[in-house]
C-alpha cells in the first residue's frame, strides 16, 4: 500500500470514560470534498457540545491512481492540503480546512464505526481495497462484515431542496458554484448525520 503521512486513528475514550464514536469522510482525492466534511462535521460537534465524543477525520481512494491500496501503490496528493478554492469558500462562511490528504489504509476499515462516501464511485473503492486487505489478513481482526459501516454522505440530507442529490459532486473541474455547492449540501448532511447518530440511527448500537 501507499506510504502515508496521514493522521492514524486511534481508539479513545472520552473524559467520561464513554468510548468515542469514530466516523472517516471519504472522497476521490482527499482535497475538496472530504476534508469539508471532517471540518463542517467538527464544527457541528462542537457547537453541540459533543466534541469529547467523537473520532472525526477524511481521506481519500488514490485521487485517481488505480493501484493506491496495494503494495507499493501510489495515491495522488497524498500529503496535500485542501484545495485553495474550497478552503476559501469554506473560509467565508467560518469553517477552517486544516487536514492533509491521505489515502484510506486498512486500519481505518476495523477502527472507524461510521465511513461516508461522497459518491456511489467512493463507496465502490472502499469496498473494493477492503475486500483486497480482508483477503490480504491487513484487516485487524478480520472485519468481515464493515459494509455495515458504509454510508452515502446525502443519506442524511435534511432539507427537501437538497433532497435530489444522490451524491456530493466532485467540484474540482467546475467553478465556484461547484464548491458553493459542496459546503450546502454537506452544512445540511453533516446535521443529519449528527442527528441520526445521537438517535441510535447508525453508528455503534445503531437500531
Amino acid at each position: 500500500m501507499a506510504s502515508s503521512t496521514a493522521r492514524n486513528p486511534v481508539a479513545a475514550a472520552s473524559p467520561t470514560g464513554k468510548t468515542k464514536t469514530k466516523v472517516l469522510f471519504v472522497c476521490l482525492g482527499n482535497i475538496c470534498r472530504s476534508p469539508t466534511a471532517e471540518a463542517v462535521f467538527r464544527a457541528a460537534v462542537e457547537r453541540a457540545g459533543l466534541a469529547d465524543a467523537f473520532i472525526i477525520d477524511s481521506c481519500g481512494t488514490g485521487g485517481g491512481s488505480s493501484n493506491w491500496y496495494l503494495p507499493g501503490g501510489f495515491s495522488y496528493h497524498e500529503g496535500d492540503a485542501a484545495d485553495p478554492r474550497m478552503t476559501q469558500v469554506a473560509s467565508a462562511r467560518g469553517v477552517r480546512l486544516t487536514s492533509r490528504s491521505r489515502p484510506l489504509q486498512p486500519e481505518d476499515i476495523s477502527e472507524f464505526d461510521v465511513i461516508l462516501g461522497m459518491d456511489d464511485a467512493n463507496i465502490a473503492a472502499i469496498k473494493r481495497a477492503a475486500n483486497h486487505w480482508l483477503q490480504e489478513g491487513l484487516v485487524k481482526d478480520g472485519v468481515v462484515d464493515y459494509e455495515r459501516k458504509l454510508a452515502l454522505m446525502t443519506e442524511f440530507l435534511r432539507e427537501e431542496r437538497w433532497k435530489k442529490y444522490t451524491s456530493v459532486p466532485d467540484p474540482y473541474y467546475s467553478g465556484m458554484d461547484g464548491f458553493e455547492l459542496v459546503l450546502d449540501l454537506l452544512e445540511d448532511a453533516c446535521g443529519g448525520l449528527l442527528a441520526d447518530l445521537q438517535a441510535g440511527k447508525v453508528g455503534p448500537g445503531a437500531r
